[in-house]
């Protein structure tokens, strides 16, 4: 639908933000995920790295795709969808962020948080921005744009793989969370 509308404004912040958070973040989070076909047989350093590539370039699509609504002169942040999204391409910035400091581990914040601790929030903050990220796709099949030029027998299907896509997602990094929770709650009883 993107390429019918050569790739303009609302179809390409479609394009972007559905490609980054429906693709390229969910097999991110999913690159560590025991019986991913694709990272099962690398070792956990790639595996890291090819979710921080996978991480960036979705990251950065949704940023460019929200950035397009952002500047458009359209009324878009007053509907569910656009509150959503909003939160989503903010928590998409501040995952990046997260990410990278997770990954390269500067010593000024190691002073500050132990890599358990790092690795604790990247996950929990990752999960939430793809939750709001999934919800704001699932909300914008209400909206107008889409309801106007998409065949309305065909968005229940599209709902139903976006929910698809977000629970088959998530059954790893919620296990991981899970896990890092359990650690934390030990290392407390500790002290």
């Amino acid at each position: 639908m993107a390429k019918r509308f050569d790739f303009q404004e609302t179809a390409m912040h479609m394009f972007m933000t559905g490609t980054g958070f429906h693709v390229l973040i969910a097999q991110a989070l999913m690159s560590h995920y025991k019986v991913n076909p694709i990272t099962r047989w690398i070792s956990h350093k790639n595996k890291s790295r090819y979710h921080g590539l996978m991480q960036l370039v979705g990251g950065s699509m949704v940023l460019l795709g929200s950035l397009g609504k952002f500047n458009s002169k359209e009324v878009h942040f007053e509907s569910w969808h656009g509150i959503f999204g909003v939160a989503a391409a903010f928590g998409c910035a501040a995952s990046v962020v997260g990410g990278l400091v997770n990954f390269f581990q500067p010593k000024i914040v190691l002073k500050k948080y132990p890599p358990s601790e790092l690795k604790f929030r990247h996950n929990l903050f990752g999960l939430l921005t793809f939750t709001l990220g999934m919800t704001a796709i699932y909300l914008g099949y209400y909206s107008r744009f889409f309801t106007r030029f998409v065949d309305s027998q065909f968005i229940p299907a599209m709902m139903l793989t976006t929910v698809l896509v977000y629970f088959l997602t998530i059954i790893g990094p919620l296990g991981a969370l899970l896990s890092k929770l359990k650690y934390r709650r030990q290392k407390q009883q500790q002290k």
